[in-house]
């Protein structure tokens, strides 16, 4: 993804960034575009349950990879075999309960849990946090947001790993008031 995106220019990556933040302010879910060679789709929430309505995956080319669109829905034959793996990458982690509010993406891209290789992280379980307070950082196109906890409470689940892709709104992690 790193190499496509060197061939942007400037100007592309702020129009790019310009589409992301419109879509996030508007009222609708999804947004898919095709110029040429160039597709972009971006999502926020869920993708719809009628194949009818997602993303069109009749081009003759492959479908990206979800890591190389970061909206791309799973398909059908993959999401067994991804919740699998994930539940095998990492132990099973509570439910979680009535007083847990959660810490949600407000950006999709990468997550960080520190704010370099060499830092503790942001939270870790067990710690307080403030309402103001940074949890963690969300990279998207080299730009670092800083996401704030926007409650207050103590961290009791984390629910991404570090570098792990998120999508807007995928809960990061759970508060207790």
């Amino acid at each position: 993804m790193t190499q496509a995106l060197d061939l942007l220019t400037d100007a592309e990556v702020r129009q790019i960034i310009s589409l992301i933040d419109s879509l996030d302010r508007s009222h609708f879910d999804h947004l898919q575009i095709d110029v040429g060679t160039f597709k972009l789709t971006l999502g926020k929430g869920q993708w719809p349950a009628d194949p009818t309505l997602a993303p069109s995956q009749s081009s003759s080319l492959p479908a990206p990879a979800p890591m190389a669109s970061h909206a791309a829905p799973p398909s059908s034959a993959a999401a067994p075999q991804a919740a699998t793996a994930s539940a095998a990458k990492s132990p099973a982690k509570p439910l979680p309960q009535a007083d847990w509010l959660p810490v949600a993406a407000t950006t999709m891209g990468r997550f960080y849990s520190r704010p370099d290789p060499n830092s503790a992280p942001f939270v870790q379980l067990g710690d307080r946090v403030q309402t103001e307070d940074t949890v963690c950082l969300i990279e998207v196109m080299k730009l670092f947001n800083a996401i704030p906890a926007g409650v207050t409470g103590t961290v009791v689940q984390v629910c991404v790993q570090d570098t792990d892709v998120v999508e807007y709104g995928q809960v990061l992690f759970y508060v207790q008031a």
